[in-house]
């Protein structure tokens, strides 16, 4: 009778032991579950590659090259947005356009429309008067519609601006600004897309100072990854640093696109 005790206790213990296993790795299996699950939902970086090249010959001799490197991650409560872009032309030898960008953003969503950031942009177009533009500084946006089909949002930031000019009577400038900007995607088919970007950028201490940037896109899709898009492009200075400097540029070009 003991000994019959002494096995029913020892078998009591080993299904004790057994179910206290499993259950560790039935808690221990959802862990990595969720882990896992976690992962999968982290977004990741997301890279676009631009570029257009354009040479003509014989009675025009002219050559434009233009690329564009655009990254983002968007996560639910932070977002990262990285831009670079270059345009190059030569007319007959001669450089006519030299225009190097590269500005970041961090976003921090604050509820389900509204968001703080942090932007900063440096700038460099000689044929506009400037070895360079710095501008940063904080800001808010809200997200006016976000559906499937559309995204628009505002931005308005507040920014030092320190410029930089290529000649004159005054080398330099700083001053603090104020900037608003729209942006606005719009899936029109699956793979047809819409997109628009303008900003306003007025000098706080020279209110005849200030600057419009404005770019229309138009992309199709071929495949998975690549896609052929149209652009035009409009960057209007109302006071340029000198006389002989244009108050209008503008671009339109043709590029293929890549994401990856």
């Amino acid at each position: 009778m003991r000994k019959y005790w002494i096995r029913r206790d020892k078998l009591g213990i080993a299904r004790r032991t057994l179910i206290a296993c499993l259950s560790l790795c039935v808690v221990l299996t959802e862990a990595i579950a969720v882990q896992a699950e976690e992962r999968t939902d982290q977004a990741a970086w997301k890279t676009r590659i631009e570029l257009s090249y354009v040479t003509t010959s014989g009675n025009t001799d002219a050559e434009t090259l233009s690329g564009k490197l655009d990254a983002k991650k968007e996560e639910e409560t932070n977002r990262y947005f990285l831009r670079g872009s270059a345009l190059r032309a030569e007319d007959r030898g001669d450089e006519t356009a030299n225009k190097w960008l590269l500005d970041g953003r961090w976003e921090r969503a604050l509820n389900k429309k509204l968001f703080g950031f942090l932007t900063a942009s440096y700038l460099k177009d000689k044929f506009s008067g400037y070895d360079y533009r710095v501008a940063a500084g904080p800001g808010f946006g809200y997200d006016l519609v976000k559906t499937k089909e559309h995204h628009l949002k505002g931005m308005i930031s507040t920014l030092y601006c320190y410029d930089k000019f290529t000649e004159g009577e005054k080398s330099s400038d700083s001053y603090i600004s104020g900037k608003a900007a729209i942006s606005y995607e719009w899936h029109i088919l699956e793979n047809l897309k819409f997109k628009e970007n303008a900003d306003y950028l007025v000098s706080f201490e020279d209110t005849d100072r200030y600057f419009i940037n404005s770019e229309t896109a138009l992309e199709v899709k071929v495949n998975g990854n690549v896609s052929l898009g149209v652009s035009y492009s409009i960057a209007y200075q109302n006071k340029p640093p000198f006389p002989d400097i244009e108050q209008t540029d503008k671009v339109f070009l043709t590029s293929l696109i890549v994401d990856l």
